[in-house]
């Protein structure tokens, strides 16, 4: 039988590269791979066949998620300022209901207060289809593909990219891959605060 090659990259919404996310392709062959620094993924495939390829990443929960990420979500509720980029919706959506609201936030503070280690609604990481264009105002309940269907593969298939959405972190500071580091705003150990000595009621 006669092949080819199925390809992409995974990136965050920042053009970053996503280490760490496994790509399953099922259908004609079944095989699984994770995708490194570079965030790229190749399959050899026979044609004639038909695939999927999803990718998944479902570690590190805590990974980018701050309190900061609390108060975005909060002010987009409120309407103080609403989210200006469709996968600040997604990484919003923390309980993958397709809306935001008070349960997202709920969900997310005991993940920031180490109540709970994971998520229980959703992964850690979600992906879209990078060629989706989003047309509505609530982009987390759209039907956006987070998956390649393949019909009767026939040629090389190189540019099946995905756009890794690390859940609940809004800000965009999650670490994608081991060579770029990550702001941390959490700590652990004991915090000084230094002040005026004054009297206070």
């Amino acid at each position: 039988t006669s092949g080819g090659m199925v390809a992409g990259q995974i990136t965050n919404p920042n053009g970053e590269a996503i280490e760490a996310a496994e790509i399953a392709i099922t259908g004609g062959m079944e095989e699984t791979m994770t995708t490194g620094v570079d965030g790229k993924y190749t399959f050899q495939v026979p044609t004639g066949a038909d695939y999927t390829v999803t990718p998944t990443k479902d570690i590190n929960h805590l990974n980018g998620v701050s309190t900061f990420d609390l108060v975005l979500i909060s002010k987009h509720i409120l309407g103080l300022s609403t989210f200006d980029s469709p996968y600040k919706y997604i990484a919003a959506d923390v309980n993958k209901s397709g809306t935001i609201t008070a349960f997202d936030m709920v969900q997310l503070r005991q993940l920031v207060l180490n109540i709970t280690t994971k998520l229980p609604s959703n992964d850690s990481w979600r992906f879209v289809d990078a060629n989706h264009e989003f047309t509505t105002t609530n982009p987390a309940n759209e039907a956006f593909g987070e998956m390649y269907d393949i019909i009767n593969y026939s040629e090389n298939m190189e540019n099946m990219d995905f756009v890794g959405v690390k859940v609940g972190d809004v800000n965009g500071n999650a670490q994608p891959n081991s060579l770029l580091g990550a702001t941390a705003r959490n700590t652990a150990g004991t915090m000084t605060l230094t002040t005026t000595d004054r009297m206070v009621e």
